[in-house]
């Protein structure tokens, strides 16, 4: 954990400032925190792996235990939610020291109850096609000139990674589960800072502490939804007017949707933002937007019956006027991480070329991401030559189309 990060953390509870115990046991590099502990007014939270876990929940308190006792490696096995003795941990242990060891393998090894299905495929659904356009668009211009964003809810850190070049310093990653902020770190969205907390209660940073924050696919989660959107809000309080919140594909309580949770209407969700108007947007007229190749269109104000219809909403709040605006939509050209074949594709040889079948992990996958065939073909062929050259580190030539028709991805290296 970097020592700036520090600088903006605060305790969830009493609102104190936080410093590393150096009497207890505690690792660092430099001037960054590996292992140890934090300590405020009111509580102890434990820091593994460069991560700080600021909630009180019963691995937190595990971990707090073995960190005294000078055993980071169980700290994270706790907070993997492991026995130290299990096969389990044996694997995790070996998967964390190796070299070569993939996000899947990690994933695999957490469990069918990880979500490994959605967060592996998670790159060319729906949802996140539409969100990566939104925070490019929105964090580009609220960063324009400088600051940090904030990706709250932001699973293992797959928007996140879309943060990178915009926020300086790094983005953090907040999420209420250490092992999905461990991923990011290590695979996802190497470079970002990442924080453990919990998404129900106050949020444990200063105020003003960034000029973006976001939640995406989680919101419709969240209980304490009003207190949610007023600390998004109190974090992004900079004192100009270039800052921005977005709540990404958050579900309609009007219109069904699988994985509903609880989410508001519209007009429930506007009356969450008591200082300012937010905009309200369909997410499938944002899509169309970028199947379209652009631009995205976040000057627009949807019409209410659209809104009212749409199972998923985005909002935007801003006082900035660069924000609503046409944002341009580039065509992926130099990798982030290395292209690679989209995994939803199963790959035939067929004469000289490929045959590339779009198969879905799932029949619930593909009830509520079958908006993917939108950009996705079900059946093509490929000149074997072409995917031969994967992975690679551009899209260019034959590529190039299969990258703007999300065929093949940019997906982080050792991902899949």
């Amino acid at each position: 954990m970097r020592a700036d990060t520090l600088d903006i953390l605060r305790c969830p509870y009493c609102g104190g400032r936080l410093a590393l115990a150096t009497s207890q046991f505690h690792v660092l590099d430099g001037d960054d925190v590996v292992d140890g502990i934090l300590g405020c007014h009111c509580c102890a939270f434990p820091v593994v792996s460069g991560i700080a876990v600021m909630h009180l929940q019963p691995a937190a308190a595990a971990a707090l235990g073995h960190l005294d006792a000078g055993r980071p490696d169980r700290a994270l096995h706790s907070l993997f939610e492991l026995d130290s003795e299990s096969e389990s941990a044996e694997r995790l242990t070996a998967l964390v020291a190796s070299a070569t060891s993939t996000y899947r393998d990690v994933v695999d090894a957490l469990g069918s109850s990880f979500e490994g299905g959605y967060f592996l495929y998670r790159f060319s659904d729906p949802t996140f096609v539409v969100a990566r356009a939104v925070v490019e668009s929105v964090a580009g211009a609220a960063l324009r000139a400088g600051g940090r964003a904030v990706d709250i809810c932001g699973g293992s850190g797959h928007l996140t990674r879309s943060l990178l070049a915009a926020s300086s310093p790094p983005p953090v990653l907040a999420d209420l589960h250490f092992s999905k902020t461990w991923l990011a770190r290590r695979f996802t969205a190497p470079g970002c800072e990442a924080v453990a907390c919990d998404g129900n209660s106050p949020m444990p940073f200063a105020r003003g502490a960034f000029r973006y924050a976001m939640c995406s696919d989680a919101f419709m989660y969240i209980w304490t939804k009003r207190q949610f959107v007023q600390e998004m809000l109190r974090l992004t309080d900079v004192g100009d007017e270039r800052w921005a919140v977005v709540i990404n594909h958050t579900h309609n309580q009007l219109v069904w949707s699988p994985s509903h949770g609880q989410p508001l209407p519209p007009s429930g969700y506007r009356d969450l933002f008591e200082t300012i108007e937010p905009r309200v947007f369909a997410e499938r007229h944002l899509l169309a937007d970028v199947v379209g190749g652009g631009p995205l269109d976040l000057g627009r104000h949807d019409d209410p019956a659209s809104i009212d219809s749409d199972p998923a909403l985005t909002l935007v709040a801003s006082r900035d006027p660069a924000v609503f605006a046409k944002h341009p939509i580039p065509a992926p050209a130099a990798a982030r991480g290395e292209f690679r074949l989209n995994p939803l594709y199963e790959a035939r040889p067929e004469g000289g070329g490929l045959r590339l079948r779009l198969r879905f992990p799932s029949d619930d996958y593909e009830q509520e991401y079958g908006a993917c065939r939108q950009y996705l073909p079900d059946d093509l062929v490929v000149d074997r030559a072409t995917l031969g050259r994967l992975p690679a580190a551009e899209a260019s030539g034959a590529l190039a189309g299969l990258a703007r028709g999300r065929v093949i991805l940019d997906l982080p290296k050792r991902y899949y």
